[in-house]
């Protein structure tokens, strides 16, 4: 039988944009450009984008909390060419509300250092109350429901920074990671996995692991700055209760990625930033091995065992930040990439893996607050081109551009592959300036 292993590990399963599972940015301020800055530091939160970012923001904490509303679903259609198929019909996942915790610090030690603490988070999750692989089971590997799985993933960057000279800052920094997981519903995949028991339905499993983030921001000349932010691939200590369902006895490593961009000062009021981001999803073989496999003899959980067949994620990102006035900054973004899973590794409805996202970001002075929410900000949407196209509107409280003790908060109203996403955060800025 044909495999069709992403309906188990990914289809349906709204993820960020073009970023498989990763998410499109990290921080409100990042995200508002469509995950650009990398060159640009704003806020603690960059010091997981470029660790050498943490010495430019000064002391500060980032507090929020985003609210995730996914719709997932499928359609199996009666078009089966094999001799068994999923039964035919309209699929909707459970578990339309997530709580994204955010988290950022930044400890200036003097004048040319600094140090932080960033929590960033992954993550998928389906749900089907369903028996979705009742017709490919064996005896001895029944199928049961729910069917669907959860993969939770939350990596702790531990940032340092150092100003070299006027222009120069660098920057590393230890990242810890852990992850967990589970599989609920694939039963009949144990008659096809080299071990039966650690295919499905052991509740959540964990492993965790470490990694290395390096950076560098470079102001070549006024008005310019160069960014650089390269995070190792994360050896994360293996699924053994899923050993039977991921390739490689269940190794499901985090991937290496790097971000390179530029920043350019247009004027006093607005500024431009251009950013390329690669996420190495192949080099782990959970991930990037094929699936259009027939599933004859045992290979599930062998180092040659069926993947995701993803590619790496290749985006291109650009951003726009204006100084509206003294108390308002507005953002707005577009990031670009190409599909992460080939046409024939995944069904053509899979969602989440689309070619464009588009953001805008409002922030204001506090003092505005009755009169943004007298005359909220007009609705307004920063169109994508391709699948997975994401326009966004936010408002936000924006504290005064420098000064000490800062309080705001925000909330966001977006839309991933035609799913409301909706995020509000409270955040406190201390000693220190930001942009």
């Amino acid at each position: 039988m044909k495999i069709i292993f992403v309906l188990l590990l990914l289809f349906s399963a709204n993820l960020h944009a073009t970023n498989g599972y990763f998410s499109h940015g990290i921080g409100s301020k990042s995200k508002g450009m469509a995950g650009a800055g990398v060159a640009l530091p704003e806020d603690a939160a960059s010091g997981a984008l470029n660790p050498a970012n943490l010495v430019l923001v000064g002391s500060r904490l980032d507090l929020g909390a985003s609210l995730f509303l996914p719709e997932r679903g499928f359609r199996a259609n009666d078009d089966a060419t094999g001799p068994v198929q999923i039964p035919p019909r309209e699929y909707d996942s459970e578990n339309n509300l997530f709580l994204i915790p955010q988290f950022a610090y930044s400890r200036q030690l003097d004048a040319d250092r600094a140090i932080g603490l960033v929590l960033v988070m992954n993550g998928l999750n389906t749900e089907y109350d369903h028996t979705i692989f009742r017709y490919f089971q064996r005896p001895g590997f029944e199928a049961t429901s729910p069917t669907g799985v959860d993969l939770y993933q939350m990596i702790m960057h531990i940032p340092y920074s150092q100003r070299i000279s006027d222009r120069l800052s660098l920057g590393i920094a230890p990242m810890l990671g852990l992850q967990a997981f589970r599989a609920r519903g694939l039963e009949p995949f144990g008659a096809v996995s080299l071990y039966p028991e650690d295919v499905t339905g052991n509740g959540f499993d964990y492993a965790h692991g470490f990694g290395l983030s390096l950076g560098v921001n470079y102001r070549p000349v006024d008005g310019v700055a160069l960014g650089l932010g390269l995070q190792t691939r994360m050896r994360m200590t293996e699924f053994d209760d899923y050993r039977g369902l991921f390739a490689e006895q269940g190794d499901f490593d985090i991937p290496a990625s790097f971000q390179l961009g530029a920043a350019f000062r247009l004027n006093d009021e607005l500024e431009l930033v251009l950013d390329y981001q690669r996420i190495d999803y192949s080099s782990v073989a959970s991930v990037g091995n094929p699936n259009d496999t027939p599933l004859m003899t045992p290979i599930l959980g062998a180092d040659d065992g069926i993947g995701g067949g993803w590619r790496d994620a290749k985006m291109i990102k650009a951003g726009l930040r204006w100084h509206y006035d003294a108390k308002t900054v507005l953002r707005a973004g577009y990031s670009h990439g190409d599909q992460i899973i080939p046409p024939n590794q995944a069904p053509a409805q899979y969602p989440g893996a689309g070619r464009g996202a588009g953001s805008l970001h409002c922030r204001l002075h506090p003092a505005a607050l009755q009169r943004a929410r007298d005359q909220p900000v007009a609705d307004v949407l920063a169109q994508g081109g391709g699948q997975g196209d994401q326009p966004q509107y936010q408002r936000t409280d924006r504290h005064p551009l420098h000064g000490a003790d800062r309080v705001g908060g925000q909330l966001q109203l977006a839309f991933l592959n035609g799913s409301p996403f909706v995020y509000g955060s409270r955040n406190r800025s201390v000693r220190g300036s930001s942009r």
